[in-house]
């Protein structure tokens, strides 16, 4: 590869930064403020620049109940890898039209209004390990009895460099950062796709 078309690249690489978080209007489906779980999350994930930055929130009424659509926004998805990530985040900034490493699941509330269950579609970590590459997008419903606890807490953890979760922790030789998930910005996933696709 001739080192000039590098050029433009390596322009691009320097230009792959986010718009800053965005503020919707408040609709109907506001969630209100609860201690819903805690979130373990590397502290090398952390130490790189992956941490949680924002946690946003569209409340729904479905037949079989309260549902919440929670994203959690992480300030970047940072590939384990140097020369990986170079060309990744390109990759992402033209693709998702941001770096902010979004994942999105479902918290449908039991009728006690005390426990619940996390549809984690395509967010779920199985096994895989933080270096885990390639990773695998799984699914899984958990029922938050089956999740650890920490101060009466359930624990959700952070399993993958790209923010795949479970209800064990699959890196227990890695330090952690644990943040309690209990306040919301209001928002869905469809309209945080929808700010950065014009920005």
């Amino acid at each position: 590869m001739k080192s000039y078309l590098l050029i433009p690249l390596f322009f691009l690489y320097l230009g792959c930064t986010s718009p800053p978080l965005p503020v919707f209007p408040t609709t109907e489906g506001i969630c209100p403020k609860s201690d819903l779980f805690v979130l373990s999350q590397p502290e090398i994930d952390v130490q790189t620049g992956n941490d949680l930055v924002g946690i946003y929130c569209k409340a729904n009424i479905t037949p079989i109940g309260f549902e919440w659509e929670v994203s959690l926004v992480f300030r970047d998805e940072i590939h384990p890898s140097t020369w990986k990530d170079f060309f990744y985040r390109i990759y992402r900034r033209i693709r998702y039209g941001r770096t902010y490493d979004i994942e999105s699941f479902l918290v449908r509330l039991e009728p006690d209004g005390k426990t619940f269950q996390l549809d984690l579609k395509n967010v779920y970590s199985g096994d895989q390990i933080f270096q885990e590459d390639p990773v695998v997008h799984k699914d899984k419903i958990l029922s938050s009895s089956l999740l650890e606890n920490r101060n009466s807490l359930p624990i959700l953890y952070v399993n993958t460099w790209n923010h795949m979760f479970g209800e064990k922790d699959n890196n227990p030789g890695l330090s952690k950062q644990e943040i309690q998930i209990s306040e919301f910005r209001f928002g869905s996933r469809t309209q945080l796709d929808g700010y950065f696709d014009t920005n």
